[in-house]
């Protein structure tokens, strides 16, 4: 009977390191950002987000990116606009949008989540201190469909998206182009394999 076992554990370890050598057997962390512990990292995940929706990114998809956010968003602009400004981490006073994106006539402001909790009055105090922006959409970045519990002034002002969706709308530009930076592909199998809640 012992014997049997260790014949069939051998055949079955001889299996698995065939798995092995054709690479259809995997282990430890799905992409490079998880590898590198940044899968969760807001910041890490905002700024690739950024990268992406600048369309003269070395990326190669262009507006692509942002031309999907902005429909997702009923925004009527382009990433081909002239002036058309990301910027990451921006700070009014006491308080830091994570990412806005400048358009000529439009700006959005993304507040994104993770895991943390929101800061006293945080959205509120996002939306005080942008609304003056031209034609603002303030955007609620999270994991899930997770409701705001600091947008009180500025309650029915935050539309909800979540990384999934922006996996989503950044996998759909990246099928349209051929040749797009690797990097894309991880970031979206990243989104994918570690914000769909």
């Amino acid at each position: 009977m012992v014997t049997q076992w260790k014949v069939r554990l051998g055949e079955l370890q001889e299996r698995q390191r065939n798995l092995v050598q054709a690479g259809c057997w995997r282990g430890g962390p799905r992409t490079l950002l998880a590898a590198l512990v940044q899968q969760y990292r807001e910041l890490a995940m905002t700024a690739g987000l950024a990268w992406l929706l600048r369309s003269d990114g070395h990326h190669g998809l262009g507006p692509a990116v942002l031309d999907g956010l902005l429909e997702y968003l009923a925004i009527d602009g382009s990433g081909t606009e002239a002036g058309v400004r990301v910027a990451l981490e921006e700070q009014r006073d006491e308080t830091r949008a994570d990412l806005v994106v400048y358009g000529g006539d439009w700006t959005i402001v993304v507040e994104a989540k993770t895991f943390a909790v929101e800061q006293d009055r945080q959205l509120d105090r996002l939306y005080a201190h942008w609304q003056v922006e031209p034609a603002p959409c303030f955007v609620f970045l999270t994991r899930g469909q997770r409701l705001p519990t600091t947008a009180v002034d500025s309650r029915g002002r935050w539309r909800a998206l979540t990384w999934e969706q922006v996996a989503g709308i950044a996998r759909t530009a990246a099928t349209l182009i051929t040749g797009v930076a690797p990097g894309v592909h991880d970031y979206i199998a990243t989104l994918e394999a570690y914000h769909r809640v």
